[in-house]
């Protein structure tokens, strides 16, 4: 018997669902308001919060569930759960997911609530729609290049160099010293081309709001193939290692806290981990390509959001949720736990130091980009990621990547 494409999607995806008992074993407690959340980390980082939440709130017990995975695992996970009318109590939209999100009224309209009136504008403009905000971001993530200190002093640098085509000798030069320069997860959207196209659109002065991820004008094929020749250079050079591909950010992790990488594509939800390495190393901006400038990618951590089918004891145990969430417990909380960085007035984000300098100059002034997809979120952000593994392995060209953007673009237009 053969299946489809879909449903073997959906039944993988369902699998890779863990149910964690937050505290205490798995049977809800009696008398107590249990809620569903799906969270976007991984338990180790979110139970500490669970736990110092449902001590706040005995009466609420927290039913917590994981995808095992990256971004799109989550989307997948996710999309598959409100398929099946299992959708958690609370959830993370994504820039991948949102549209689809909204569109099927998944989600409750917190425009109003309380723990909404200490969230910059900054954080609601992209879960906004007609006027009502649906989902709450206290928090910002920035992704930037961690970098061995002691491996680039090797082959004589202090720094990451500020251009592609200096960061590419940096890469020869590691490479002939026996270490792998670089890498970035290649199951996801590409964590370091987002941050070059946004330089390249800030030195132009491109309004990104406008061309052409937002279907105001232009194309792929005209805008992006000249910076995907720039970042193909990292993969021609040997800087990022053909290899990347078939392997996910765990074990890239892992490969640099062992000291075998130089630097890889990460940010501060790796700081506990990599502060336990014992490796020393420090952070950088991603390099400017032609015509651009050094950038790091960022903007709102993917929301929180409240199941618009829930009501009575279980919406008020998820709004005392959110509201625990963006309370300066609570941000204390995701900071040390997950490395979030606080853009609430709640509290004020203690930076680690090894980021300050990037928080400084680059998210404190805006130098921050990701692709803000307007339309089938999940489905570019999948065609991107498999248009970049072919790139990678030297399967196609950056003119095939853009033109196979446009089709799909096209093909998926509402």
């Amino acid at each position: 018997m053969k299946f489809s494409k879909t449903i073997i999607a959906a039944v993988a995806a369902a699998a890779m669902i863990v149910p964690l008992a937050a505290c205490g074993s798995g049977t809800a407690d009696s008398g107590k308001t249990t809620i569903t959340y799906f969270s976007w980390n991984n338990e180790n980082q979110v139970k500490p919060i669970i736990e110092a939440f449902e001590k706040a709130n005995p009466d609420i017990k927290v039913d917590l569930s994981t995808a095992q995975g990256e971004a799109a695992d989550y989307a997948q996970t996710l999309t598959t759960r409100a398929a099946g009318n299992q959708l958690p109590d609370v959830f993370h939209m994504s820039i991948e997911t949102r549209n689809e999100v909204l569109d099927a009224g998944l989600a409750k309209d917190l425009t109003n609530e309380p723990f909404m009136d200490s969230i910059p504008d900054t954080n609601k403009d992209l879960y906004t729609r007609d006027g009502k905000v649906y989902g709450m971001s206290p928090t910002a993530w920035v992704g930037v290049i961690v970098y061995n200190k002691d491996l680039l002093k090797q082959v004589g640098y202090d720094s990451v160099p500020e251009t592609i085509d200096e960061f590419c000798e940096l890469g020869k030069k590691l490479q002939a010293a026996g270490i792998t320069p670089y890498m970035d997860d290649p199951t996801v959207v590409s964590g370091s081309f987002q941050p070059m196209l946004g330089g390249y659109y800030a030195k132009q002065g491109i309004d990104t709001s406008e061309w052409p991820e937002m279907g105001e004008g232009g194309s792929f094929e005209k805008q992006w193939t000249p910076i995907i020749k720039e970042w193909q250079k990292l993969i021609d050079s040997g800087t990022m290692p053909k290899e990347v591909v078939g392997v996910n950010n765990d074990q890239i992790k892992q490969q640099f806290m062992t000291g075998q990488l130089a630097m890889f594509r990460s940010g501060p939800w790796d700081f506990p981990d990599l502060n336990s390495s014992g490796v020393d190393y420090a952070t950088a901006p991603f390099p400017a390509v032609e015509g651009g400038e050094p950038y790091v990618g960022g903007g709102p951590d993917s929301p929180f959001a409240i199941s618009s089918k829930i009501d009575g004891d279980k919406l008020k145990a998820a709004e005392k949720f959110l509201a625990f969430m963006n309370s300066e417990e609570g941000l204390k909380l995701e900071e040390k736990n997950i490395g979030q960085i606080s853009v609430s007035s709640e509290y004020a984000a203690d930076v680690a130091p090894q980021l300050q300098d990037i928080y400084d100059e680059y998210v404190t002034t805006g130098k921050y980009y990701w692709t803000n997809w307007s339309q089938n979120g999940n489905v570019m952000a999948t065609e991107m990621t498999s248009q970049w593994q072919l790139l990678i392995q030297g399967s196609t060209d950056a003119a095939s990547v853009a033109k196979h953007m446009d089709e799909t673009w096209k093909a998926n237009a509402k």
